[in-house]
């Protein structure tokens, strides 16, 4: 948890107001406010300006503490209240829209009741002690971007409710086809009408391969541009708090990889050569998952029996790959896309990964109200609903054997959690709205961003069935690799 940081600019009017300011920056500490306060941080001996200087400077907000006796030092340039004052004035001057000021009015029963530096400026009224309890609650929700009301999000009355234009898929430079796409899990439908099967409308699919070299190409799937209602209504079972509050989102179409990558793509751009004259960003391991068969020299990690029908672990889903891996082989992929295409290849945003697993359904799983092990793999010791306990095979499967959900993509259900662009909050509190990722601003410099974690989504095969929802979120950090995480790649139009 990032602390907000402030500093207290009072006036030494008296011990008493003295320990009130003090009480105050207490409070604040206790609910994890970082408060600076020359009673426990001016030494003696230290320069006093350059203190206030240097604290009005690193704080992301600054408390006037407003009584007349500092509104009066403040106008007449005298003390500590002057200098800050004159501080003020010069920041206020070069940033006349800042929110960083934020008055608090006390002992101040006749006007003005700010320096004129201030401005018009709204400030929180501490006159009254009676209600000093409900001022620090409302201060503090608005040190911590938490306000006790929120702004709804726009929306659109019924007569403009129409449908996103089916925008026309970008070229790629691969062989493209077009087949229709069938509803995820028709044979098993057929088979058990225990199972939920899914009510999608079939669509024409957009398809494309991107040559990746070794005779290896990457399948994607163009996803048209749509409007959903992203997360989980609150009565949906074994619903967590992060998945909401619902919002509709509307996005545009973008290239999806109808499976999560495989080892063969990974080695594939792994071995990549640069372009002329260019360096990788990043080294790439060269065979980092965990499920190896038996015998392969160059898996550092697990040593696995191969399953029936297998000779090769290379369509199995990649994992033990970090965020920063899995953006690195984005990178790479840009490299292979033709100049003019206009596409980035990237990981999905979050939005754009529900969007594509729900493919038009808002039930708990693309394939209907419960899930069974025919349709994915997780861990089938474990039930959602009224479905039947199956399989647990505890490790990964080759990626496409399980049916694919109405927009034709695989495994969008366990096998391998994937990543995705977003860093990770807490709910869909003021999320975009236009299905783009969710970055926080405040993750710029480099040491922050190793810090933020990175959204996780889909499940895997340890997990179980409730984790494998469409809706259900988790995160990690950016650096962590596990035998559990995967990914997909997304290619859009670049801004």
């Amino acid at each position: 948890m990032t602390h907000p940081s402030v500093f207290l600019s009072y006036s030494h009017d008296s011990e008493t107001h003295k320990a009130w300011v003090r009480n105050l920056a207490e409070d604040l500490r206790h609910g994890g406010v970082d408060a600076t306060l020359d009673q426990w941080d001016l030494q003696a001996g230290a320069d006093v300006v350059a203190f206030m200087e240097a604290g009005i400077r690193r704080a992301d907000r600054v408390l006037l503490v407003c009584t007349s006796t500092y509104v009066s030092k403040a106008e007449q340039r005298k003390g500590g209240a002057g200098y800050e004052g004159m501080i003020v004035t010069s920041q206020v001057a070069r940033a006349t829209d800042t929110v960083k000021f934020i008055p608090l009015v006390r002992d101040n029963p006749k006007e003005p009741l700010l320096p004129d530096f201030l401005g018009p400026r709204l400030w929180l009224d501490f006159r009254n002690d009676a209600l000093y309890t409900e001022r620090l609650e409302q201060l503090l929700r608005e040190l911590h971007d938490q306000p006790r009301f929120r702004k709804p999000p726009l929306g659109r009355p019924a007569f403009l409710a129409e449908p996103a234009e089916a925008s026309e898929p970008v070229p790629l430079p691969a062989v493209r086809e077009k087949r229709p796409a069938t509803a995820a899990g028709a044979s098993q439908r057929e088979a058990s009408a225990a199972s939920n099967a899914l009510t999608c409308e079939t669509i024409e699919l957009e398809t494309a391969r991107l040559p990746l070299g070794e005779g290896i190409s990457l399948p994607l799937l163009w996803i048209p541009g749509g409007e959903f209602v992203m997360g989980s209504p609150p009565d949906e079972l074994e619903r967590e708090e992060c998945e909401g509050p619902q919002q509709r989102v509307r996005l545009a179409g973008f290239w999806l990889g109808q499976t999560p990558i495989t080892q063969a793509q990974w080695r594939a751009l792994a071995r990549l050569v640069p372009p002329l004259g260019q360096r990788w960003q990043r080294q790439l391991p060269a065979n980092p998952s965990y499920f190896q068969p038996e015998g392969e020299k160059d898996a550092p990690y697990g040593r696995f029996a191969l399953l029936p029908g297998e000779s090769n672990t290379d369509q199995r889903p990649v994992e033990r790959v970090s965020w920063h891996d899995a953006m690195e082989f984005c990178r790479r992929v840009d490299t292979l896309l033709l100049d003019g295409s206009g596409l980035h290849c990237s990981l999905p945003s979050e939005a754009q990964w529900e969007y594509a697993c729900r493919a038009g359904e808002s039930t708990p799983f693309s394939c209907g109200e419960t899930i069974t092990s025919e349709f994915a793999n997780y861990n089938g010791n474990y039930t959602y609903v009224n479905g039947p306990k199956g399989e647990y095979r505890q490790q990964t499967t080759r990626v496409g054997i399980f049916p694919a959900n109405g927009w034709g993509l695989h495994d969008m259900h366990g096998n391998v959690w994937e990543w995705c662009l977003d860093h990770w909050h807490g709910t869909y509190d003021d999320a975009p709205f236009d299905g783009r990722a969710w970055i926080d601003p405040a993750a710029k410099d480099s040491e922050a961003e190793e810090e933020q974690t990175r959204l996780l989504r889909g499940g895997s095969w340890n997990n179980h069935p409730r984790g494998c929802r469409s809706a259900y979120r988790n995160d990690n950090p950016p650096d962590n690799r596990n035998s559990y995480i995967g990914f997909r790649v997304c290619c859009l139009p670049q801004d």
